[in-house]
């Protein structure tokens, strides 16, 4: 029998990863070569950095009116004081006890859910205080308010007669 060359080829091929695979398992590569260690610098002195001038309160304002990295910086936009006053159109899509721990989830008017803790505050301010089984509590500003869980219904029953069918006899 004569092997061609691409056998021949093949059969090389395969003795050679054979080898090397056997060698790696046997721990060819495993030692570590460390460089020698290197000579010591001195650490720099220590010192102080350089005071800078205190600015006047007038530059300071102006920072917050134009920021440096973006020349067409608006002043931030001031909160609403009657956005902290009412949960209007935050409803509770469910409550979590879990033993001591409880959270509510709540449905914002923006449509994002927000999951929050007994004890966390929403960003208008209202701190939730209670979780029950269907309702949640939440106090601002001595102000109580509470959400409840909508009572789902199922519809009336249907006054339309039952479809029937008819009476045929099998011949």
């Amino acid at each position: 029998m004569r092997l061609d060359n691409l056998t021949l080829a093949l059969l090389a091929a395969t003795a050679l990863l054979s080898a090397t695979a056997i060698s790696l398992a046997m721990g060819a590569g495993q030692t570590v070569n460390w460089l020698p260690p290197g000579e010591v610098h001195a650490a720099a002195p220590a010192s102080k950095p350089k005071a800078l001038p205190p600015l006047s309160s007038q530059a300071l304002a102006l920072t917050w009116q134009q920021s440096m990295f973006s020349p067409d910086r608006k002043p931030d936009p001031v909160a609403d004081k009657h956005q902290a006053s009412s949960l209007d159109g935050i409803s509770l899509s469910g409550v979590i006890i879990d033993g001591q721990s409880q959270w509510v989830l709540l449905r914002m008017p923006d449509q994002r859910n927000v999951k929050l803790a007994v004890g966390s505050s929403l960003d208008n301010g209202w701190t939730l205080t209670a979780a029950s089984a269907r309702q949640a509590t939440f106090t601002h500003e001595g102000q109580t308010r509470e959400l409840r869980l909508p009572l789902l219904r199922l519809p009336p029953p249907s006054k339309a007669r039952p479809i029937t069918l008819p009476d045929v006899r099998t011949p």
